[in-house]
């Protein structure tokens, strides 16, 4: 039987609204690392462009501390930003 997807983990095409922060993810392994997050209503995503290698340098950190709208989709928890815009307020 199937599961349905839960509200906490959506699947398929999403325009989220939040907050980007750093913070550390796998904190206290030999695997830690400061990430770019988006922290939303629904939940908090590591986020990262979609067409973006995942090594090298993020380009949301000078979008730190700011409010932005992305759309995309996650995978494996990790939000993959199709479009992104600053929200002005």
């Amino acid at each position: 039987m199937k599961v349905p997807p839960s509200p906490k983990h959506p699947t398929g095409p999403l325009q989220l609204t939040g907050k980007l922060e750093l913070r550390t993810f796998y904190a206290n392994t030999k695997r830690s690392f400061t990430g770019t997050y988006l922290v939303s209503d629904i939940g908090t995503f590591l986020i990262r462009p979609a067409r973006q290698p995942v090594n090298g340098a993020n380009p949301l950190q000078p979008l730190l501390g700011k409010t932005i709208t992305a759309a995309g989709q996650i995978k494996h928890g990790v939000f993959l930003a199709e479009e992104l815009a600053e929200v002005n307020g």
